[in-house]
């Protein structure tokens, strides 16, 4: 299954409990911002239910020289395998798929991308490689995450030079009131998107997150009457059973 040998160059804490791995990126590996790789890990540090095998999104963009993949700690065999990683070791990926890119939208309507959580990875590749080509069309980021300390690539976000980019954190856990306009408290919600969101119907939807993430984010489009057809999703679903994150 495996296509390629990935060697490790280096890695960097993006977020509590989170790490970043950047990998050599190989000559041939190609992909589109948003896609996502089968992993293989062998030997394993702890035992692993699904025989070390995870699906990883590229957090890195196309255009950049490495291939980066993050992800949080856990007590998985897969993720103890993953964080006793060290520069120089290898691990075993497969070509780049997944259709969680913007060929969806050869349009130029704007893009409301809906995130929990680590569901970040895609997103950060997206929207680097739209930086890096002048896109112009309009992006807003709703990030969700429990407090600051877990939002990664925040800085990063805070900072990208694209021309309509419209970020917005919001904490579920968060006691503080918020700093600016750009923050929020709580789950994301129907009335934050409104807040948020203009043409609610004229715009399309990228979901990513957990299982629960998902099914409650698309609940409230569809009762907002956003179309299924507007929405395009990256569920996480190997947080729960399936070979997926």
């Amino acid at each position: 299954m495996a296509n390629y040998t990935l060697t490790l160059k280096k890695r960097q804490t993006m977020a509590y409990g989170t790490e970043l791995f950047a990998f050599g990126k190989p000559a041939d590996f190609t992909f589109e911002a948003g896609q996502y790789v089968a992993m293989m890990l062998s030997p394993l540090v702890a035992p692993d239910l699904r025989a070390g095998v995870r699906s990883l999104s590229i957090s890195s963009a196309p255009y950049e020289e490495d291939l980066f993949f993050t992800m949080r700690g856990g007590e998985s065999g897969f993720k103890q395998t993953m964080f006793a990683l060290k520069p120089g070791d290898t691990v075993q990926a497969t070509k780049a798929i997944g259709h969680f890119t913007l060929a969806h939208t050869k349009d130029t309507l704007p893009i409301v991308f809906l995130v929990g959580g680590i569901g970040i990875t895609p997103v950060r590749s997206i929207l680097k490689q739209a930086e890096h080509d002048g896109e112009t069309r309009q992006f807003t980021l709703l990030y969700s995450n429990r407090f600051a300390k877990d939002a990664a690539f925040h800085d990063e976000l805070s900072g990208l030079k694209l021309p309509a980019f419209s970020y917005i954190t919001t904490l579920s856990q968060e006691t503080l009131p918020c700093s600016g306009g750009s923050e929020e408290r709580g789950y994301i919600c129907e009335s934050m998107v409104r807040k948020h969101v203009s043409d609610l119907k004229g715009v399309w939807y990228y979901l990513v997150g957990a299982p629960a993430f998902i099914t409650a984010m698309e609940k409230m489009l569809g009762e907002m009457g956003v179309a299924k057809e507007r929405q395009v999703c990256d569920p996480f679903t190997g947080l729960e059973s399936a070979p997926k994150k």
